[in-house]
């Protein structure tokens, strides 16, 4: 049986901040992910991604339209293939230097890749094996309902009594 102190599950942000202060408290901890690569939504699909094909859109347009007179810019080229590998790029150097890097320091601190099923209060299962803590962090991505019913919900909640 693989015992931890704590076993953290999931690998974005939230996840690596308990990582770092359960390393740092020299807390035997198992930091399981599946999903999204390490660096949760923000770093691979998320802030990073969309911030940077926003700016180029901003480059973009400011060139086009930026209002001062006497200046005129032209775009000779616009290559959206190399934009987006851009993008790619910079979020694989990203998540490699801040999530990975930061990862192999972490002297107390296990990684897996797999899926977490809690198989008793303390226990979970994932890949395969069984891993036992005491104390677990919960720090997986959240999605959202897109559906009507989530919507007819909300105009009813005032009708759905508290438990």
């Amino acid at each position: 049986m693989n015992e931890f102190g704590l076993i953290i599950i999931g690998g974005g942000a939230g996840a690596f901040a308990a990582a770092i202060k359960a390393n740092q408290l020299e807390a035997k901890t198992l930091l399981v992910n599946k999903g999204l690569p390490l660096g949760g939504t923000c770093v691979n699909v998320g802030c990073v991604p969309s911030k940077t094909l926003l700016w180029a859109g901003e480059v973009m347009h400011q060139a086009k339209s930026h209002g001062i007179p006497g200046i005129d810019i032209e775009v000779k080229n616009f290559d959206f293939a190399k934009v987006v590998q851009h993008e790619l790029d910079l979020v694989a150097k990203l998540r490699a230097g801040k999530y990975e890097k930061v990862l192999n320091g972490l002297e107390n601190v296990t990684h897996i890749e797999g899926k977490a099923s809690f198989v008793s209060p303390n226990e979970i299962e994932a890949s395969g094996q069984k891993y036992q803590a005491k104390k677990f962090i919960i720090a997986a991505v959240q999605q959202q309902l897109y559906h009507p019913l989530r919507y007819y919900l909300l105009q009813v909640k005032h009708q759905i009594p508290k438990c």
